[in-house]
């Protein structure tokens, strides 16, 4: 890892671990509480509600699933999710602020079942897409870039082809990426081997293999993609104060496909 927590290494030389059947049933199981969380969640995002209501929502809903936040406590994180609003890009604390109408806001969190994590990431606009049409269509392309990498997700190619495939989308839209920040394997330790940048070469990298489990999330902003950490050595802004947002899904590589556990 960087100096910050949440970015992930590089060329670590620590090989991904290729899941067995058990390992992917319980993070399948983890996927599941993710799943319930986020659209629990995601049925509060309404105008007037804080961020905190929705953290200790979705603690609620995990806990009482019987898993634990993956978030929470890790390397001292203090929400059970990360909340990107409006211009923060990632790494967001859940504070007292309420939501309006239009704002355009990321959700990520994970769930821990049996050791195992799950990861993902949601984006709404705050009263529905009619109340911002800009940012509507903001997180619909980060979402078609998304499932261009999930395309490629497949046994047979390289990270690099997932890579190729979201920058293709971002580079013929009007927004930018966020280079400092990528996809990742995980398991039992939340950020694992490979590290998955939204920007590369086809054919290059690491090889996908069957059984693999992917967290694949492009990052993007509205304008320029430069960033700077705030004083809560957590909370990621645009410099130029634009939108910013991530669509996250993981789950496992198979022999002709990306199997979506959340």
């Amino acid at each position: 890892m960087g100096d910050h927590v949440f970015v992930h290494a590089q060329g670590s030389g620590v090989a991904p671990v290729v899941k067995s059947a058990v390992e992917i049933e319980l993070m399948r199981k983890a996927g599941q509480i993710l799943a319930k969380t986020h659209a629990i969640v995601g049925q509060m995002v309404e105008p007037g509600v804080s961020l905190l209501e929705l953290d200790a929502a979705a603690e609620h809903v995990i806990r009482s699933e019987g898993a634990t936040p993956s978030f929470k406590g890790f390397h001292g994180f203090p929400g059970t999710i990360c909340t990107a609003l409006n211009s923060e890009v990632v790494h967001g604390i859940p504070d007292q602020r309420k939501l309006q109408a239009g704002d355009i806001i990321t959700i990520d969190s994970g769930a821990c079942w049996r050791c195992y994590h799950s990861d993902a990431a949601r984006t709404y606009i705050v009263g529905g897409e009619a109340t911002h049409p800009e940012r509507a269509k903001f997180s619909k392309t980060m979402y078609a870039a998304l499932m261009a990498g999930i395309n490629k997700a497949h046994a047979g190619n390289r990270v690099g082809d997932i890579s190729a495939a979201v920058q293709a989308v971002i580079d013929a839209s009007p927004y930018s990426l966020v280079r400092e920040y990528g996809g990742h394997g995980l398991g039992k330790d939340l950020h694992e081997e490979p590290y998955i940048a939204n920007y590369g070469k086809a054919e290059a990298g690491i090889l996908l293999k069957t059984g693999m489990v992917l967290a694949i999330e492009p990052i993007v902003a509205m304008g320029s993609p430069n960033t700077q950490v705030l004083g809560d050595k957590w909370t990621v802004v645009t410099l130029d104060g634009s939108d910013a947002g991530q669509w996250e899904h993981f789950g496992v590589v198979q022999e002709d496909h990306f199997e979506i556990l959340c």
